[in-house]
């Protein structure tokens, strides 16, 4: 970990590159633009009028939970950005994806011992970064973030005392318990996966405080309620079951849920594979290392956090759908447990070949960066061309909503991108994405008769493949 004389520089390492983490998504978001769901969140669900103030927002969002979804709690952020300069937006999710970096350390390392683990925080942010299928999705995209970086955020958060009490009991202030209950409420009711990820973890720690004293304090169970509360007030809402009917399947029971079940599974070999095989090296040298110490205490709290991203993972057998960005809970949880792992460890030797491991994965990442920041801002750059374009002849019209306008739609390259796997502008201009955005400009409807992109060295898509099929050249 370091000697005492050590730590003044692993202080500023540490904080030099929770800073390049802060500004670097500061930059990423300020150049993302309103997509997809955006333009949907920024018109109330009940009215379709444009949302102005709060009690019109918070109508908005109980004709929301009657009528399509219980995941109201992240839509009041996700419709109340809409209100707002966007670059409020871009400096509190980068704030939140950097916290959710902070939190992910905390819950592997516990109380602040006065010891800067840069190695530790460098893998977390790695992780975070380089092992997120749907990057751009969940940390870039507004309505995105919210519904998954911001619920993720506020599900790890929560296990944060329950973290600190399996490091070490401590006396709770009367007023915890309420508190508990209030705050597992609110994180209870987030996210349907990451939530039911979060009660994995509450429960074993219940169970395990049970076993070893028989007795649990009173926070412990207030909290444990308070989240099981707001989880069946998240499940429970009627627009849930008013959505489910429009996906009807006469699928036999046993040969539905056993395809959710191996859909489940894919999700976890196609991208949570390496994860899960560093969690099993580590947990494998920490077993070794507690062995011969004789205690073995140290083990059960990252199998915790890996019982709650299985949870987490494996709750979406009741969900239709699996989208890649759902996973990102599993996957914040699965980095939490490998950290966990890590910082337990001991061996100065050991140590320093976790730092070399770090700073190999850290030249990936470098090169990652440069792709992702050109394939960002060439799309953001493409995008405002559009916007301007669109706006012009918005304001060529003789009467508001009469223009039907057709442009063009644009194809990213690579998963950082926040508009990456999102429905862009498109032929068909009757969806509710579609209307939300023409009404936003002030048209009648807005569509695209071509997908347009940017040259990309080492990389390719359907557009540009088809572009150079159109040109008769080759593709590189």
């Amino acid at each position: 970990m370091g000697t005492t004389k050590d730590r003044p520089r692993q202080r500023r390492a540490f904080l030099a590159l929770a800073a390049f983490v802060f500004l670097w998504m500061v930059l990423l978001n300020a150049l993302t633009p309103y997509i997809a769901d955006d333009f949907t969140f920024a018109f109330a669900f009940d009215t379709g009028l444009r949302l102005q103030s709060l009690p019109q927002l918070l109508r908005s969002l109980c004709f929301h939970y009657f009528e399509w979804t219980g995941r109201v709690v992240v839509k009041f952020f996700a419709q109340g950005f809409t209100m707002l300069p966007k670059a409020v937006f871009n400096v509190l999710n980068a704030a939140a994806y950097l916290g959710l970096g902070l939190v992910l350390y905390r819950l592997a390392r516990g109380r602040r011992s006065g010891a800067w683990d840069v190695t530790a925080f460098a893998l977390i942010e790695i992780s975070l970064w380089l092992l997120n299928p749907a990057f751009g999705q969940t940390n870039l995209w507004m309505c995105g973030s919210c519904n998954y970086l911001w619920a993720t955020l506020g599900c790890c958060a929560y296990l944060l005392p329950w973290r600190y009490w399996r490091q070490q009991p401590f006396t709770a202030a009367r007023w915890m318990a309420p508190a508990m209950a209030v705050g597992g409420l609110f994180a209870g009711w987030l996210s349907e996966n990451t939530s039911a990820g979060m009660l994995v973890c509450l429960v074993l720690c219940l169970a395990a405080e049970l076993a070893a004293r028989k007795k649990a304090p009173a926070w412990m169970w207030a909290g444990l309620g308070g989240a099981l509360a707001g989880f069946a007030l998240l499940i429970a809402a009627p627009g849930n079951y008013n959505r489910a009917k429009n996906f009807a399947d006469a699928t036999p029971l046993l040969t539905k849920y056993a395809v959710r079940f191996l859909t489940c599974l894919n999700m976890l070999r196609d991208h949570a594979l390496p994860e899960l095989l560093v969690f099993a090296v580590l947990f494998t040298l920490l077993w070794w290392q507690q062995k011969a110490k004789g205690d073995r205490r140290p083990l059960l709290w990252p199998c915790i956090l890996l019982a709650g991203a299985l949870g987490a993972n494996f709750a979406l057998i009741f969900s239709p759908f699996y989208y890649e960005r759902s996973g990102h809970g599993v996957f914040s949880l699965l980095t939490a447990a490998c950290a966990a792992c890590l910082v337990q460890l001991e061996g100065e030797r050991l140590r320093r070949l976790f730092a070399a491991g770090t700073a190999a994965a850290a030249v990936i990442c470098l090169f990652t960066l440069f792709e992702a920041g050109y394939d960002n801002a060439s799309f953001w750059l493409m995008d405002r061309r559009r916007d301007a374009s669109i706006r012009e002849q918005a304001a060529a019209q003789t009467e508001p909503y009469t223009a039907e306008l057709v442009t063009y739609g644009i194809e990213p390259y690579t998963r950082w991108c926040p508009i990456s796997g999102l429905p862009d502008i498109r032929g068909e201009g009757g969806d509710s994405i579609a209307l939300c955005r023409a009404r936003w400009y002030g048209v009648a409807s807005l569509t695209a008769d071509s997908v347009a992109t940017y040259p990309f060295p080492g990389h390719s898509n359907s557009a540009y493949a088809a572009g150079l099929a159109q040109s008769g050249e080759a593709a590189p």
